[in-house]
C-alpha cells in the first residue's frame, strides 16, 4: 500500500522512467541522418545512450525489465500531427524530460528549478523558422504529453487515485507557466531589439510615425542646411588595399562623424562609399540650421585630418541651405532620405571644393558672415548647372 507523499513520487517517477527508457532505446535504433539533422555537430549517439544508462541508474530499472506496452513518446508525436516520430529525434527534449522524472521524484524547489532552466536551454536550441516549431505548437505539446501522462499513472498505478493526479498535474502547470514567462520574455525582448534596430535606422519620431500609422508622409522643410564629404583620389588611394582595411578606416572615419553630427544635433541620413552626409534641420525643424553645420562641419573636417595625419586621406566638405523633402523610402527595407535641388546643390558644393576644405555657398555665407572667417572664391564652375559664387569656410571668428 502507498500511502506517503514519498513513496507516491518514487512510484510515479519510476513507472515514467520505465516509458522514457523505451523511448530513448527506440532512438537510438534511429540512423544518424534521423538523429542528427538538428544537432549536426554534436555527439547525440553518445550522449543519448548515456542519458539511457543514467535514467536505468537513477530509478533501478533493470536492463532486463519487462518494457510498458507501448512508447508513450510515440503516442505523443501521432496527436501532435506535426512530425513523424521514426523520422524525428528528440535530442533537446530527452535532456529535459529526464529533469521532469528527477523533479517528480524530489518534489524541491531545486529540481523544480533545474527543470526550468533546462526547458530555457532546449527552446534556445531550436529552429524557430522550421515548419511546427511554434509557441503554440509547444504549448499544445505539453498539453498533449500532460494528459499521456495523467494516462499512464490511472493505467499503471491506479492506487495513487487522485494523488498521482495531482502531482502530474502541478508539474505541467508549473512548466507551461515558466513556458509562458519564457516566451513573453523573448518577445519583450525582441520587441526592444527590434525598436533599438529601427531607432537606429530612422529618427525617433519617424521610426513612432512608421510604427503607428506604418507609413511616413513625407515632409517638406522650408529651411535645412545639407553636408556632403568625400575623400579626394579615394579610388586611387585605395585601389591597393584590402577591402577589410578600406572598411576598417571608413568606419573609423564615420564613427568620429556620427559623434560630431550627434553632438550639433545633425541628422545622418546615409552613407555612400567614401560619401558622407548629413542635414542640419531635419526632422526637427531648428531656427539656425546653418550654424549647426558650418561646427559640425569645422568639427568634421579637423577630425579628418587628425585621424589621415600628414600622409592620410584628404577629405572635401560642401554645405548649402534651403528648402527640401524628407520622409522614408523603401517597404521591406526602410531608408530615411531627403531629396530636391538643396540636396543636390550641396553635393555640387562638396565636388567643386579642395581638399582640406570646407566649401560653401553664397547662401550659407550670407547667413553666417560674421560669425566664421572665409575665403572668396568668386564664381566658380558647376557641373550641370553653370556656375556660382563659393566661400571656403576656415573657422570660427
Amino acid at each position: 500500500m502507498i500511502s506517503s507523499s514519498v513513496e507516491i513520487r518514487q512510484a510515479i517517477s519510476r513507472l515514467l522512467a520505465r516509458f522514457f527508457v523505451l523511448h530513448l532505446a527506440a532512438e537510438l535504433a534511429k540512423p544518424d541522418a534521423v538523429l542528427l539533422e538538428v544537432h549536426k555537430y554534436k555527439p547525440v549517439r553518445q550522449i543519448t545512450a548515456e542519458l539511457l544508462e543514467a535514467t536505468r541508474h537513477e530509478f533501478g530499472i533493470n536492463p532486463g525489465e519487462e518494457p510498458p506496452p507501448y512508447n508513450l513518446f510515440e503516442r505523443w508525436t501521432s496527436i501532435n500531427g506535426k512530425f513523424d516520430y521514426e523520422d524525428s529525434g528528440f535530442f533537446a527534449y530527452n535532456r529535459v524530460f529526464i529533469m521532469r522524472l528527477i523533479d517528480l521524484r524530489e518534489g524541491t524547489a531545486e529540481s523544480r528549478q533545474r527543470v526550468i532552466e533546462g526547458m530555457a536551454a532546449g527552446f534556445g536550441s531550436f529552429d524557430y523558422e522550421k515548419e511546427g516549431f511554434s509557441v503554440s505548437f509547444f504549448l499544445d505539446s505539453e498539453n498533449v504529453m500532460r494528459e499521456l501522462l495523467r494516462q499512464a499513472v490511472r493505467e499503471f498505478l491506479p492506487q495513487l487515485g487522485d494523488d498521482g493526479d495531482q502531482m502530474v498535474l502541478m508539474q505541467s502547470r508549473a512548466y507551461q507557466t515558466a513556458m509562458y514567462e519564457y516566451f513573453e520574455g523573448l518577445l519583450k525582448n525582441t520587441l526592444a531589439e527590434n525598436v533599438r534596430l529601427l531607432h537606429g535606422i530612422l529618427p525617433q519620431q519617424v521610426a513612432s510615425e512608421l510604427k503607428q500609422n506604418g507609413f511616413v508622409q513625407p515632409v517638406h522643410f522650408p529651411d535645412a542646411a545639407v553636408i556632403f564629404t568625400d575623400f579626394e583620389r579615394f579610388s586611387v588611394l585605395t585601389a591597393d588595399l584590402a577591402p577589410s582595411e578600406v572598411l576598417r578606416r571608413l568606419d573609423v572615419y564615420f564613427s568620429e562623424f556620427d559623434q560630431i553630427a550627434a553632438r550639433h544635433g545633425l541628422e545622418k541620413i546615409k552613407t555612400i562609399g567614401d560619401s558622407y552626409m548629413a542635414v542640419a534641420g531635419v526632422p526637427e525643424p531648428r531656427a539656425d540650421p546653418v550654424r549647426a553645420a558650418c561646427d559640425a562641419a569645422l568639427e568634421i573636417r579637423d577630425a579628418s585630418d587628425r585621424i589621415s595625419g600628414p600622409d592620410g586621406w584628404k577629405i572635401r566638405i560642401g554645405i548649402h541651405v534651403g528648402p527640401l523633402m524628407a520622409g522614408v523610402i523603401g517597404k521591406q527595407k526602410f531608408s530615411y532620405d531627403v531629396w530636391g535641388a538643396t540636396v543636390n546643390f550641396a553635393s555640387r558644393m562638396e565636388s567643386s571644393g579642395e581638399p582640406g576644405q570646407i566649401n560653401v555657398s553664397a547662401e550659407i555665407h550670407a547667413r553666417a558672415e560674421f560669425s566664421y572667417r572665409w575665403e572668396t572664391r568668386g564664381q566658380q564652375p558647376v557641373k550641370r548647372l553653370g556656375s556660382a559664387e563659393m566661400f571656403f569656410l576656415l573657422g570660427k571668428r
